[in-house]
């Protein structure tokens, strides 16, 4: 019975190992990181399931929670590091196109007496997360803005579950028809030649999807 306690020991620390290590080439620098990060996330997918299965909460919800925790976390690390990584001068804005919420990134250089560029940007997530006011896309929405002296919204659009399709492409459009009229171009001082939709992932169709209706 003495030697219960050891195997047990032994047992559960080379399930947690199996677990965890997944080759990776051997250019990668720190693949530990790399390994437990992607068990985190592997292990975020199995309790969301879980929860799914006992009827507990939605799936797509429950990976919500969990990634918002997990950027959250990061977030606090990084202020904590580098002492918040705000970029002086942007001029950050939520509001509301036609109904749908944004956040306006104005440079702080302004129009002075010249057109600046505009850029619309919707965010990726499988067009169930993510968020344009949260973690990354706040980040790089801010340097696009600074480094480019460029005008940058970023849409908040539905996501399922609490909506399915095509109300997010809908939202996308109607924020970026409102962009595009006269009156909101000469608010912002923006170029109506030099207007450009973009994103990343599902944020990347979504843009794809506008550019040809617009």
């Amino acid at each position: 019975m003495r030697l219960l306690p050891g195997v047990v020991t032994v047992l559960l620390t080379v399930a947690v190992a199996y677990y965890v290590y997944i080759p990776l080439p051997d250019a990668i620098q720190e693949p530990w990181k790399l390994m437990m990060l992607d068990a985190g996330f592997r292990t975020t997918m199995h309790l969301a399931s879980l929860k799914a299965w006992l009827g507990f909460d939605h799936y797509i919800k429950s990976i919500r929670q969990s990634t918002e925790g997990f950027e959250g976390m990061m977030k606090g690390l990084h202020n904590s590091e580098s002492g918040g990584g705000v970029m002086p001068g942007v001029k950050v804005s939520d509001i509301t196109f036609v109904g749908i919420p944004v956040r306006v990134y104005e440079p702080p250089a302004g129009g002075e007496g010249h057109l600046r560029r505009g850029l619309m940007y919707f965010h990726g997530g499988g067009w169930a997360l993510g968020s344009a006011k949260k973690g990354s896309y706040d980040a790089i929405n801010r340097m696009l803005s600074d480094e480019l002296n460029t005008v940058v919204v970023s849409v908040e659009y539905r996501l399922y579950p609490e909506v399915h399709f095509p109300v997010p492409y809908l939202d996308c459009l109607a924020a970026a028809k409102h962009f595009l009229s006269p009156e909101v171009l000469a608010r912002y001082a923006i170029d109506p030649e030099r207007v450009a939709v973009s994103g990343d992932s599902a944020g990347g169709n979504l843009a794809a999807a506008v550019a040809q209706e617009v």
